[in-house]
């Protein structure tokens, strides 16, 4: 009983210097696999040494008592030839053990030091490796250890998100401009419907003389409106396409100024809207360090004209606007008096080409969207909700440090 718990003691101490070796680097680690080699193979030398001087003393009691008592009848040269071939063996294995040992132990270290701390990591390593070129990212790199492979790893790993990350967005912008080539199919199937049916009516009737010169010219003029139409649709998927390219460049400037230049945005935005206009921010609050910040000043001007030209196209009386800096946000809440968003308004609003409007002003639906796209770029977003009185409520942030 008392051996088996004394090696469990040794295996725990053994374990325990294992761990503690993965702690360190690999060059620390090779260092004590070396020292711990060198006294092994010293420790083995003076025990082979000593065994060898004892070895010597029994040679030599031997040849004395042979000569002892073999007396004038003992071969004297026989035995002396005797005794230095074993002397001989003695101090071959004297002389040589220290080489032998050394060999023994540069291989049994490298083997050990190549098996408790190269082989599990080049294996982690190579299945990743693996599994990254087969664009597989779902298997984790990971390698518990404080050496340099342990920091090899995390790399991989931290390349293996990036790389997932990267995909995810690629899908996510794939996946976009899927749904955008679908509405921009669908809309523009009406116009082109309308075109053919003029033209089949022209072809059919124009040659039977059934259409008088009135008439043909009316249908030309309809047909000139949706090609128009059809070349403003066009436009504005190129627009829309050209601002998912759209760089953001942040600069710092003051709060102060940009609440100043949105004053004047709204003003021009206000002249063809006879309705009650405020503005109300929380910038004369802050400290003066907090009244400066990182932001595109076109893009936020770009993203607030589109949500007031909305807010006042469904206002009754009134819209307001409320800016707010907290942290590293700032906050711009467009509310107006309208009937509010519906539910299928909330859900399907900043998708690209939705309009709820049916009043013939060819508006294409792409307004909240492209403040979407803007707002994400500045590292924020933009969120839909109806007001608890009345009305709606769109709320863009940008990101400002």
């Amino acid at each position: 009983m008392g051996s088996w718990v004394q090696m469990d003691w040794i295996d725990e101490q053994l374990d325990k210097i294992k761990n503690r070796m993965k702690i360190g680097s690999l060059k620390r680690v090779l260092c004590i696999y070396i020292v711990i080699t060198i006294f092994t193979v010293f420790a083995m030398y003076i025990l082979t040494f000593l065994y060898c001087e004892s070895w010597k003393l029994v040679v030599y009691e031997k040849y004395i008592a042979d000569t002892k008592e073999a007396d004038a009848l003992v071969d004297i040269e026989r035995l002396e030839l005797k005794n230095s071939r074993e002397m001989e063996i003695i101090n071959g294995i004297q002389n040589y053990s220290i080489i032998i040992y050394s060999i023994i132990g540069i291989i049994a270290a490298s083997n050990l030091f190549y098996k408790n701390t190269m082989k599990d990591p080049i294996r982690i390593l190579k299945e990743e490796a693996a599994y990254i070129s087969r664009n597989d990212l779902s298997v984790s790199c990971k390698y518990e250890s404080g050496d340099e492979f342990g920091e090899v790893c995390q790399a991989f790993e931290s390349m293996r998100l990036h790389l997932l990350r990267n995909n995810e967005n690629m899908w996510s912008l794939m996946e976009g401009q899927r749904l955008l080539n679908a509405a921009f199919a669908h809309d523009i199937r009406t116009p082109l419907t309308v075109l053919q049916g003029y033209t089949d009516m022209i072809m059919k009737y124009y040659p039977k003389g059934k259409i008088d010169e009135e008439k043909l010219l009316n249908t030309i003029g309809l047909m000139q409106e949706e090609i128009t139409r059809l070349r403003e649709f066009t436009d504005t998927m190129k627009g829309l396409q050209d601002m998912e390219a759209l760089q953001i460049k942040p600069s710092e400037k003051s709060f102060t100024h940009l609440v100043e230049k949105l004053d004047k945005t709204i003003e021009g935005v206000m002249k063809d809207h006879p309705i009650k206009f405020f503005i109300h921010s929380n910038i004369d609050s802050l400290r003066e360090e907090d009244k400066k910040g990182y932001y595109d000043e076109a893009a936020i001007l770009e993203v607030v004209s589109n949500l007031i030209s909305n807010g006042c196209s469904y206002a009754k009386d009134m819209v307001e606007v409320y800016i707010e800096i907290e942290k590293t946000y700032l906050y711009v809440y467009v509310c107006d008096d309208g009937k509010g968003f519906s539910k299928k308004e909330l859900y399907s609003a900043l998708n690209p080409y939705y309009s709820s409007r049916d009043d013939g002003t060819g508006h294409f639906g792409i307004g909240l969207t492209i403040c979407k796209i803007l707002c994400e770029k500045h590292g924020g977003k933009i969120t839909l909700s109806n007001s608890i009185n009345q009305g709606a409520i769109v709320c863009a942030s940008f990101r400002i440090i």
